[in-house]
């Protein structure tokens, strides 16, 4: 059994596992000579390309699981949303809430307008690498519709926060349309064959602990419910320090956090009520490499007696990082003794 399921289940295995959160990407010369051709669409509906960009890291790192290349985003187009993307810009929402309150183009996820083969690509990867775990994903509600409401990235939720405090029953009939949606999606990659599921909620940390409690706990709660006892879920969140008794009462078997808390310290606070995964800081690994080698070897000992543990990055690797750097970093942490 490799290091990464065993770590899944809290088994002991020799090794601390490894994986990087959008390891598949632009730092990557395979992903970037496919991205001259195709876009991020093409390449999302062709699995065989989509199996290459997701084995690739595997291939050059080491690391101990995959991750399918997909979008976050991409699924909102079966809510009735129009999505694109735009060079250093990132997801563009044609028909956002800012752009038309009226929501009448929008209805529940339909999954005969989930054009993208993500299942396919998943049977046809575990064909190629049966093997290698590969982790299935979703965005979670409020970063989604974060989006969907904004048009585009709304980092700090300030539009979110404006039609939570004005509109308030649109921002609910997103975040349930989103909320189903994201257990649509994640049942899709479960039946394909994924070892895990991740839930990427990389904005939560803007909200205050009792708007998060009151109005995306819930949400949470419910993909928590309907998916759980299928495959370990992943849940991803940055900021999100002042808000972790909330966060670790979710149910998640495995929470990723960000570099801003330590993990041993959580670790010893909240005892393992949930798995713990992370948390170095992808800055450090794209600018700073010898600290992000002292910082990597320092978290994985702190965590290494730990059967359910998961080395990764606080964040997704950065653009300018250097695939050495993170290959270093798999063999730092694969070298510390259990």
């Amino acid at each position: 059994m490799s290091d990464f399921i065993s770590s899944l289940k809290g088994e002991d295995h020799p090794r601390i596992p490894v994986w990087f959160m959008r390891q598949a990407g632009r730092y990557l010369k395979g992903y970037s000579q496919f991205r001259k051709s195709y876009s991020i669409k093409e390449l999302c509906m062709n699995p065989e390309m989509t199996g290459e960009i997701t084995y690739e890291p595997v291939m050059e790192l080491g690391v101990d699981a995959a991750i399918i290349f997909f979008d976050i985003m991409l699924p909102a187009e079966a809510l009735g949303f129009g999505v694109d993307f735009r060079e250093n810009q990132g997801p563009v929402i044609e028909n956002s809430l800012a752009s038309d309150p009226t929501m009448k183009k929008l209805h529940d996820f339909n999954s005969s307008d989930f054009l993208y083969p993500l299942g396919t690509s998943i049977r046809n990867f575990k064909e190629k690498h049966n093997n290698l775990p590969i982790i299935g994903f979703a965005g979670g509600p409020l970063t989604i519709a974060s989006y969907l409401m904004a048009g585009s990235s709304d980092r700090d939720l300030s539009f979110l926060k404006k039609i939570l405090g004005s509109d308030t029953s649109s921002f609910r009939r997103i975040m349930k349309m989103v909320t189903e949606m994201v257990i649509e999606v994640a049942k899709i990659q479960i039946r394909a064959g994924s070892s895990a599921i991740q839930i990427f909620d990389s904005w939560s940390g803007n909200l205050s602990p009792y708007t998060f409690s009151q109005y995306v706990k819930p949400y949470l709660e419910e993909i928590v419910s309907d998916l759980s006892g299928s495959v370990p879920l992943i849940y991803f969140s940055t900021s999100t320090a002042g808000i972790l008794k909330e966060i670790f009462s979710l149910g998640f078997d495995f929470l990723s956090l960000d570099w801003r808390m330590n993990l041993k310290d959580v670790m010893e606070i909240y005892g393992m009520k949930a798995g713990l995964q992370g948390n170095l800081d992808p800055y450090l690994v794209e600018r700073f490499p010898d600290q992000a080698f002292r910082e990597a070897l320092i978290i994985a000992r702190g965590m290494k007696d730990s059967d359910r543990y998961i080395f990764n990055l606080g964040h997704g690797v950065l653009p300018g990082t250097d695939v050495k750097t993170l290959k270093k970093i798999v063999e730092i942490v694969h070298g510390v003794e259990r």
